[in-house]
């Protein structure tokens, strides 16, 4: 609101010179001296002021009540006595969250007052008690939320006599949330969310130039914490703390005279949390016609989940930096602005430096012995997730990178450390697959083992460019009815041209598709996981359901325990970074899609074993 803060121009003993005319005489011994001028406009933090259509009061002294609707902080109503009152009527209900008031002489000497709210105008309830602060500015008081027509403030009195003097008034609603659109220059790479977590999440994000930006945010588009970056550079990771499990956090970026529009996002849930949501797709990194249809749906509010899973080959075809930014995060900005990406490397991936440009795109939990965002578990809710780097596992990382053996010990540990009730591991060459590239045995023979032992329930790879689902496997075989199998679903038909099966469909395969593009979508609801293929079409090509008894704790153990292993996850988050200016080699021209059989193709790797 404008206030001019103008207080009345002429001085009592001049009145007959400067020809004024004589206002009414003030009543309140406080009759404050003459201020002439503008002044700034009123500001109160943590309101968006609600248009007052009729005011009253209990009496006033010739200074009335629709002052303190004027704008004008020269102007006031007051009153003396013990409870006295102004009441704003809004003319319908409305949502309010809090009063501001600007007090007549504020800064001389605190009121003591009473807000309180009504739906008719008769009952009122108290919404807040309290003292005036003891300065000159408006002051919000805020409450709960609620529905009401009329707001009521009670005075009795201040700390230097009985007078009561509000110069402006108005009832509050929430804080009008921030725009969602961009503004300023655009961003070269839009913020992408990196290792959500119970209380945290890292905000990512390129510049054009150099310079230290600032993430806003809050609960719901309430922004009330800032964070800066605290380096000068062009790559940002922003990590965010104080957050809480399962709770919505808009947010919005400041950075080198660019604003991005308000988006939000979840946190992950609490270990008490019997439902969770995401979705998974591989080899979907091309930039291309398919790519964008298969993002098409799962943009849409029906299937938009709680994370992604990246399977691998998210940038087609060498992995580089150039091919991320193409084939990645510029057609997939919209989604993961909003839904964090917990990734795997592709075989595409290892063809540029063993995969490096993909470990500096991502900022994912370094939670191995190593401190490697090659391979890592996270959890989310009731599922605990296990992301294994299949490409160490059969031979193409060097062993200072990363081993066969320590991936091996480390998950082993992992999965014997989990206390969620549902384990899903994935990763890219897929231990069961009759298309193209065939089962890696390498993958099937070392972690197989684990997965039955430990009681990993799902397992999803990419790698062949179709959808497969096997039927619950143990070792070598589908599971008998006295072995607990494990179903292993291939997912590789996010957007690189498929590939058709060479051969028969064998007896271990449950269903198998190489025509329809598509995601997983996977929710768990205590003790049932369910996970539906969904085609660029937007129809459901299989569902798989699976059920399990869930053991009983105390749900006040399991909060205890959630809320410990929140802390130990945060402790092997990933470090903000990098934030630099690092010269990359720039395209000679524009990225092409990887649209065709030919940018798809795979390089060459160990046979599998």
């Amino acid at each position: 609101m404008r206030n001019r803060l103008l207080w009345p121009t002429c001085l009592l003993g001049v009145w007959l010179a400067t020809g004024c005319e004589s206002p009414p005489t003030p009543s309140d011994p406080a009759f404050p001296p003459v201020i002439e001028g503008d002044a700034e406009d009123l500001t109160a933090s943590n309101c968006n002021p609600l248009v007052t259509r009729a005011v009253t009061a209990s009496g006033d002294d010739g200074n009335v009540p629709a002052n303190t609707q004027d704008d004008d902080l020269g102007t006031r109503w007051s009153a003396q006595g013990t409870g006295v009152w102004l009441q704003m009527d809004l003319g319908s209900a409305q949502t309010l969250t809090g009063t501001t008031i600007a007090w007549h002489r504020g800064n001389e000497r605190q009121n003591h007052f009473v807000v309180s709210t009504s739906t008719d105008g008769s009952t009122f309830t108290q919404a807040y008690a309290g003292d005036s602060a003891l300065n000159a500015a408006a002051q919000t008081v805020t409450f709960s939320s609620r529905s009401a027509r009329y707001v009521r403030i009670t005075v009795n009195g201040n700390t230097v006599n009985d007078w009561n003097s509000i110069a402006e008034a108005r009832a509050c609603a929430a804080s009008a949330p921030p725009s969602s659109s961009d503004s300023g220059p655009a961003l070269p790479r839009l913020p992408y969310l990196q290792s959500v977590k119970q209380t945290s999440a890292i905000i990512a994000f390129r510049t054009a130039s150099t310079c230290n930006p600032t993430v806003r945010y809050g609960e719901g588009s309430s922004l009330t914490s800032s964070v800066s970056a605290g380096l000068s550079g062009t790559r940002h990771a922003v990590k965010l703390s104080d957050l809480s499990p399962g709770r919505t956090y808009g947010y919005v970026v400041e950075a080198c005279g660019s604003k991005t529009g308000l988006r939000g996002f979840q946190t992950a849930t609490a270990s008490s949390a019997t439902k969770a949501h995401f979705t998974a797709m591989g080899d979907f990194g091309t930039g291309g016609s398919m790519q964008a249809k298969v993002m098409a749906v799962m943009s849409t509010p029906q299937w938009r989940s709680e994370l992604l899973l990246a399977l691998g080959d998210n940038a087609y075809p060498d992995g580089t930096d150039a091919e991320f930014q193409a084939h990645l995060f510029t057609p997939m900005a919209g989604l993961l602005r909003e839904v964090p990406m917990f990734a795997t490397p592709g075989n595409h991936e290892y063809v540029t430096n063993q995969a490096q440009p993909y470990l500096d795109n991502m900022y994912l939990p370094a939670n191995n012995p190593q401190g490697s965002e090659r391979y890592y578990s996270f959890d989310w809710g009731p599922v605990h997730f296990l992301s294994l780097d299949s490409n160490c596992a059969v031979g193409l990382a060097s062993t200072d990178r990363c081993t066969l053996a320590a991936q091996k010990a480390w998950a082993e540990a992992d999965l014997a450390a989990n206390t969620r009730p549902w384990v899903v591991a994935f990763f890219h060459h897929p231990s069961w697959s009759s298309g193209e590239h065939g089962s890696q045995l390498t993958m099937r023979r070392q972690f197989g083992p684990l997965f039955e032992k430990y009681g990993v329930d799902l397992v999803l790879t990419g790698h062949d460019h179709d959808y497969e689902r096997s039927k619950p496997m143990y070792g070598d075989n589908v599971a008998s009815g006295s072995q607990r199998g494990v179903p292993y679903l291939v997912v590789g038909s996010g957007g690189a041209t498929l590939r058709p099966f060479a051969t028969s469909q064998p007896a271990w395969s449950a269903l198998r598709d190489s025509q329809a593009y598509g995601f997983l979508d996977v929710t768990v609801d205590g003790g049932t996981l369910t996970a539906r293929l969904i085609t660029s079409s937007n129809t459901v090509r299989d569902t798989l359901v699976l059920k399990k008894t869930l053991a009983k704790s105390s749900a006040q153990g399991v909060r205890a325990s959630g809320l410990a292993a929140a802390d130990a996850e945060e402790a092997y988050d990933t470090p903000p970074g990098p934030t630099d200016d690092r010269a990359e080699p720039k395209p000679r021209g524009p990225v092409p899609p990887a649209d065709t059989p030919e940018s798809v193709a795979d390089p060459e790797e160990p046979l599998p074993q």
